[in-house]
């Protein structure tokens, strides 16, 4: 495109110059000065948009340029030569911004006036007033419209930029959606894997430990056999009762949620109350034959609160009888200030250990609630920790 204006400007000026020149019929001597000026002027033209700094300085030398051929002309004004200052004016409004391409304007519009006004000095005549008016209105139409057309590509410009920037954030905002989506996607499967796990890996830890004990029955107590049998149908029912219903879950046929406040388990899932919590505590121990030691929180706790407890202790005790082999199981619970702490020690097994998805649930379960967790193992497993009430958390 620029080498097309280049090309288009030269073919212009080269037939201006031939009708001056024409116009002129100068004497061998002025015609070859003459030459000589319009080839620098139009060498100039090709070397001043590679010159890097402000371009609209560089119009004084086009000015100079076309003022010394005016200079040689035989008349005061050669309308010829004059065009080339209309023609130096456009490609500096279609070259530069507004800003400079304005100021380029004024120079050469300046040079273009100055021979007026030159001729004024030597006494008022219409004729050249007039000129000099019509010059002058002329020249700042051009300018104005040179101006409004650059005004319109401004606009175009800005439209366009404020349109790409519009998609650009369009698509940022669907690439977000689509994170997020993915993000709840895979905090729900995370939610009912832990549901899952806790629910499931307790009962099916009891159910284990029911059995074991069954067989000692079978040998020593044939008569409670059938009672023992029981036991374990009950809790298997109740094992695939929680794969039901984290199935459902997962299905999209249920949303068991607490709400937006980040809580696990939803309503109706029976963890809601302290009673929930002892008969989970007493149950476990009646299944298994631990002994468990316990002392809660007196008062009451919020479901939230009492759902994140109860998912704590189940956990705990499902460890100490499945890892570590524990007969004796302490709980100690209770509210200090905003917060609800807990201590678990079982006298199992101790030793190394690896965090698994069981305690790293548990960490997780705490840590969103505010809370932490430490963990000590050596003579059976202790498990202590804390997190914030509700009221706390606001």
């Amino acid at each position: 495109m620029r080498r097309q204006f280049a090309i288009l400007k030269l073919i212009i000026n080269l037939s201006i110059f031939g009708f001056a020149l024409s116009f002129e019929g100068a004497s061998p001597e002025r015609t070859t000065l003459l030459v000589v000026l319009f080839s620098v002027f139009l060498a100039w033209g090709f070397v001043r948009p590679r010159l890097k700094k402000d371009g609209s300085l560089w119009y004084a030398v086009d000015a100079a340029l076309i003022f010394l051929l005016e200079y040689q002309s035989k008349y005061l004004v050669n309308y010829f030569f004059h065009i080339l200052y209309v023609s130096s004016i456009v490609e500096a409004g279609i070259s530069l911004d507004r800003k400079r391409g304005n100021l380029a304007s004024a120079m050469l519009s300046a040079a273009a006036l100055s021979k007026y006004i030159y001729a004024l000095g030597f006494g008022v005549s219409a004729a050249i007033l007039s000129q000099l008016i019509f010059n002058l209105f002329a020249l700042a139409f051009l300018i104005t419209l040179i101006n409004f057309g650059k005004l319109q590509q401004e606009e175009r410009e800005k439209g366009q930029r404020l349109y790409r920037e519009l998609v650009e954030a369009y698509h940022r905002l669907e690439e977000l959606s689509a994170q997020k989506e993915k993000a709840a996607a895979l905090e729900e499967r995370n939610r009912i894997a832990r549901e899952m796990h806790d629910s499931l890996g307790h009962r099916l830890t009891a159910l284990i430990m029911q059995l074991e004990m069954g067989k000692e029955y079978l040998k020593k107590e044939p008569a409670k056999t059938g009672q023992y049998l029981d036991r374990c149908a009950d809790n298997a029912r109740e094992a695939l009762a929680d794969t039901r219903r984290a199935l459902r879950a997962l299905s999209g046929m249920r949303r068991d949620r607490a709400g937006e406040n980040g809580s696990e388990g939803g309503t109706g899932s029976g963890m809601e109350t302290m009673d929930s919590i002892l008969d989970m505590i007493e149950e476990f121990s009646k299944n298994t034959g631990i002994e468990i030691n316990y002392k809660l929180p007196g008062g009451s706790l919020s479901p939230q609160e009492n759902n994140v407890l109860y998912r704590v202790i189940q956990e705990a005790i499902t460890n100490a009888a499945r890892h570590g082999g524990a007969t004796r199981i302490n709980i100690e619970a209770g509210r200090e200030e905003n917060w609800i702490w807990f201590r678990i020690k079982d006298n199992g097994r101790g030793g190394d250990f690896a965090e698994g998805f069981g305690l790293g649930s548990m960490r997780k379960r705490l840590e969103d609630m505010g809370g932490s967790l430490e963990i000590e193992s050596g003579q059976g497993f202790c498990l202590t920790g804390r997190f914030a009430t509700v009221d706390r958390r606001g």
